[in-house]
């Protein structure tokens, strides 16, 4: 009896220990200085430490981590189905104990070296407000689309179906090692660190993520960049720099495409300048859609022909893609932005928000 009593005791205890936690951190990483310091004196340098194992190897450790955490969570499951038939109540809430430690354990790690990226400022000049002008909107687009037409012109392909780019996913690793310290002396920028011992792996679910819509995908736990393989060449360098940003400390969709924007705006690679600028355009495009369909479905018929190709044989290579898992996926990546206080897939104009400012406060972001 007494026993049981004690193992009641524990489950109390966790589930208010859970409840501690779910309303706990959002307090705790609201402070400031506390969040910048936790971030900058401890998650940062373990990340940098564990990244030297985790990334000493191409074979990608969180897939593996995922699938024990998966088999181990299911294990337990099945346990508690099992006995919640038979009257051994001592075994039943021993199991109940072991899942409400796991979720704790689990939830602490993510919440220490995920969750709390959320929570920091990391681009300072976003906390302006700015009222976003149409027409300079579709300056800013105009600018772009001279940029992405001038970069394609210098790469060498007039073959037919999806584009391909003559550089490797090496050529492309290489650069952003170079370009990240082009943030180096940004002023508006904070609380990020510089990578040096992490690199791209390639995904082993690479054909499962084409269902799902991913193009690749940042593993915080193992700190892995995970790319999709069979991403097409367009999506490659953008999907590569955007992960490294992830890893680099920016934990929003919005504000990690927004570093591999400015990032490979810098590069003396056409075929990465090319990539940044494809992916500018058509999302200025969608967002300047809300005030003006017109102007968008004249541009996108009159859109310069390699570009509208690329445009084309990109939808068709996805396109057999694309089905219920995908949209399954997509709601739930996007209940999971809400629930870290980001805008949610369906919102990724944060993206070209950043954009518009950047090109608002030219004389400011120096």
């Amino acid at each position: 009896m007494m026993y049981k009593l004690k193992k009641y005791k524990e489950i109390f205890i966790s589930i208010v220990v859970f409840i501690f936690q779910l309303v706990g951190y959002p307090i705790l990483f609201s402070n400031t200085n506390l969040n910048d310091f936790i971030v900058n004196e401890i998650v940062f340098p373990l990340g940098n430490f564990f990244s030297k194992f985790t990334n000493s190897i191409n074979f990608p450790f969180g897939e593996l981590f995922y699938l024990l955490i998966l088999f181990f969570f299911i294990r337990l499951l099945y346990l508690l189905l099992k006995y919640s038939f038979k009257s051994n109540t001592i075994k039943r809430s021993q199991i109940i104990l072991s899942i409400l430690v796991f979720i704790n354990t689990f939830y602490f790690i993510y919440m220490f070296s995920w969750g709390i990226m959320y929570k920091k400022e990391t681009l300072t000049f976003d906390r302006e407000t700015i009222h976003i002008d149409s027409k300079e909107l579709k300056k800013i687009y105009c600018s772009e689309l001279e940029k992405a037409i001038y970069s394609r012109n210098q790469i060498n392909y007039g073959g037919e179906g999806v584009l391909k780019f003559q550089s490797s996913i090496q050529d492309f690793n290489k650069d952003f090692y170079q370009l990240q310290y082009k943030l180096k002396d940004l002023n508006w920028l904070k609380n990020y660190r510089f990578l040096e011992n992490s690199h791209y792996k390639f995904s082993n679910i690479s054909l499962l993520q084409n269902y799902l819509g991913i193009l690749g995908y940042y593993n915080p736990f193992t700190i892995e960049s995970n790319l999709n393989k069979y991403n097409t060449s367009i999506k490659q360098p953008s999907t590569l720099f955007h992960e490294y940003a992830h890893q680099m400390g920016f934990a929003s969709e919005s504000e990690a495409n927004f570093i591999a924007y400015y990032l490979g705006s810098y590069s003396k690679n056409y075929e990465v300048n090319y990539a940044v600028f494809y992916k500018s355009i058509y999302s200025l495009l969608a967002a300047i859609y809300k005030s003006d369909p017109y102007f968008v479905k004249n541009e996108i018929k009159n859109m310069n022909y390699n570009i509208k190709r690329d445009r084309d044989a990109e939808i068709k290579f996805y396109y057999k893609y694309e089905g219920g898992t995908s949209d399954v996926f997509f709601e739930l990546n996007n209940q999971f932005l809400k629930a870290n206080n980001q805008e949610g897939t369906v919102s990724y104009g944060k993206y070209v928000e950043l954009i518009y400012k950047l090109y608002h406060k030219k004389s400011y972001l120096k």
